[in-house]
């Protein structure tokens, strides 16, 4: 079967301890970024993006802040959300219908539903598609595990599974998802459980030495 860029990434990944997709989702996110700040901050889809997505989520977000020279890119996109978020906030006139009974008892009681004019800003104001570099990191790490699952049976694969201590609980689970067959299954498992039973080792053997 041919081997794509996208193998040997995640077999290199796999020669190091710890879970290879989400390290190689991390990777794929920083190249974003990177280019985000060298090419695309003034792209207008990119900008019409990230105002729908409110901009990034609080993770990437400073993690653009930390990316050199991304002061005025961070500014033109940080500007397009804000912007947006003032001037639904200069549109907001709520109404104050006199409330029912039923209304005044439940806000007596500290069960009121909220504002309606409220909850509708609130709502108005939530992001409208995902952050860029979460989808970024989403799509890259499937791509990584279709790679696994495609190539699961070379020696190089599950020798560095094993090795790097298998894949966090997150991915181990999303890789399940995806198994078509029962052999292999089994095989993800086993090999699963072969690469978690050192680090319990090790983790129950250093709590035993604390132990006074």
């Amino acid at each position: 079967m041919s081997k794509h860029t996208g193998y040997y990434e995640l077999r290199d990944a796999l020669q190091e301890t710890g879970c290879a997709i989400c390290r190689l989702g991390e990777k794929a996110v920083a190249r974003y970024l990177a280019g985000l700040i060298y090419a695309n901050a003034n792209d207008y889809q990119v900008r019409a993006d990230v105002k729908l997505a409110r901009g990034f989520c609080t993770l990437h977000a400073w993690q653009l802040r930390d990316c050199h020279g991304a002061g005025l890119d961070m500014a033109i996109l940080s500007a397009d959300v804000l912007a947006e978020w003032l001037k639904a906030l200069q549109g907001f006139t709520p109404q104050a219908p006199p409330p029912n009974l039923l209304q005044r008892l439940g806000i007596a009681l500290g069960l009121g539903g909220g504002q309606p004019d409220a909850v509708t800003l609130a709502e108005n104001l939530a992001p409208q598609r995902p952050c860029l570099a979460c989808q970024t990191r989403d799509e890259a790490e499937s791509a990584y595990i279709h790679e696994l699952l495609t190539h699961w049976e070379a020696p190089e694969v599950q020798t560095g599974f094993v090795q790097s201590g298998g894949l966090c609980l997150a991915h181990f689970r999303q890789t399940l998802h995806l198994v078509r067959q029962p052999a292999q299954a089994e095989a993800l498992v086993r090999l699963q459980e072969t690469a978690m039973s050192p680090l319990l080792e090790q983790l129950r053997e250093f709590i035993r030495k604390h132990d006074y």
